[in-house]
């Protein structure tokens, strides 16, 4: 026998279709939530002079959470040499783009497989003040 009833079985669940799509959203949000955190790019943490020097190692992943910051903010735009220094510590260097002036270790790369490390370089000017500077992998 058919049971033909519209509010037995699976009847009520193809009445409310949008009760499948919020849970479908749902495991979305969390999945792209997640997979945030897990590959570094959240949360992001406001600059702080003090933490990022402490921080010159590739296993502490502090200057990765603050470089956003500190890049949106425009807080290098124009500082000179010495205040940039003063800010951000000594350079690391390293044998990675020399044609910069000033480049900084972040840590390992953002990312599920993270092979490489991200670093802040930066340009001085003619005039002796930033004059670009990004993000970059090695």
């Amino acid at each position: 026998m058919i049971d033909t009833d519209a509010n037995s079985g699976l009847g009520w669940r193809s009445n409310q279709p949008w009760g499948c799509w919020i849970g479908l959203l749902s495991i979305v949000v969390a999945l792209v939530i997640g997979y945030g955190f897990v590959t570094g790019y959240l949360p992001i943490r406001p600059f702080d002079s003090g933490l990022w020097r402490q921080a010159r190692t590739t296993d502490n992943q502090v200057r990765l959470r603050m470089v956003e910051w500190l890049v949106r903010s425009g807080r290098l735009d124009g500082l000179t040499r010495a205040q940039v220094v003063k800010l951000l510590g000594r350079p690391d260097g390293g044998p990675y783009f020399r044609d910069w002036d000033l480049v900084y270790l972040l840590g390992p790369e953002r990312g599920l497989i993270g092979l490489d490390s991200e670093w802040l370089v930066l340009r001085i000017g003619s005039d002796g003040r930033v004059a670009e500077y990004r993000v970059v992998r090695d």
